[in-house]
């Protein structure tokens, strides 16, 4: 059967860049901090020195966090824009709200189901139940490492903070940097499998999900990944709104270019963490 050369627009301009500034501060915040929770392995050592070493890399840590920071800001300011001033609907509860819901549940169950031979694959609508999972976690884990970070970036200040007689019982920089150094781990860890293998790594998807660098889907991705979205703006006559031109082969490679030596940093970096931490358990 001949495939269809339609595309839809999935992701905006806004959404797409929020993601690239991610992108290139969590890469500078893993290259940069990793070395320091596994300083005792070569390629850490190696890997810091690489980046500059003391303090250069400490500032790249920092300016990269400040970015994260950034993009935060950008994000929430979309939202608080288009709750409070355009007034639009949608954002906490439907098919277009990034939080849980109960169809999410169901979702889980039958996708189960299906994955054990027991029923047919569940039609998903604009999220599916693990982009919500990574979203929520995104906004956990930037909000934790945000927390802790300026507590190591600004000990003395914060410690001010606190009243003096948790302050002799508690030695908050030291609390600051285990909860920041396994929050760090957890979430690199978390990125460059779960959710590296949901969106790049699927066989279809191979070498790279495209969609978040040109922002198109055609509509034989659409179909299949969200059938319920697909049809819901069929019904309501919103699919010709979304209709766009293919992306040209030219940014297809530019796309490839920058996104799969990301992919392939990212598991480099998962297999040497996972086997330091094989070797520190046994």
């Amino acid at each position: 059967m001949m495939k269809s050369n339609i595309n839809y627009l999935r992701f905006g301009l806004l959404h797409r860049f929020c993601h690239f500034l991610i992108i290139i501060s969590f890469f500078g915040l893993v290259l940069t901090g990793m070395p320091l929770a596994f300083r005792g392995y070569d390629w850490a050592r190696w890997l810091y020195e690489l980046l500059g070493g003391y303090p250069t890399a400490g500032f790249i840590h920092r300016i990269c966090a400040l970015v994260t920071f950034f993009a935060a800001f950008i994000h929430f300011i979309y939202l608080f824009y288009n709750v409070s001033v355009q007034k639009k609907k949608g954002f906490f509860w439907g098919p277009n709200s990034l939080l849980i819901q109960p169809r999410d549940i169901f979702d889980i169950i039958g996708d189960v189901k299906w994955f054990l031979g027991l029923g047919k694959r569940p039609n998903f609508d604009r999220w599916i139940y693990w982009e919500k999972f990574e979203y929520l976690s995104l906004m956990w884990g930037t909000l934790v490492m945000a927390v802790t970070g300026l507590i190591l970036w600004f000990p003395v200040q914060f410690t001010k903070i606190i009243p003096v007689s948790v302050a002799s019982i508690i030695d908050l920089p030291s609390i600051a940097l285990i909860i920041h150094r396994y929050e760090a781990i957890l979430a690199a860890g978390f990125i460059f499998t779960i959710h590296f293998f949901h969106t790049h790594l699927l066989p279809e998807k191979m070498p790279v999900d495209e969609s978040i660098f040109t922002g198109k889907i055609t509509e034989e991705e659409f179909k299949h990944e969200r059938l319920n979205q697909f049809n819901r703006l069929e019904k309501q006559q919103q699919l010709e709104n979304l209709k766009v031109a293919p992306s040209s082969l030219f940014v297809s490679f530019l796309t490839r270019l920058f996104a799969v030596p990301v992919l392939i940093t990212g598991l480099i970096v998962t297999g040497l963490m996972f086997s330091a931490l094989l070797v520190w358990a046994l």
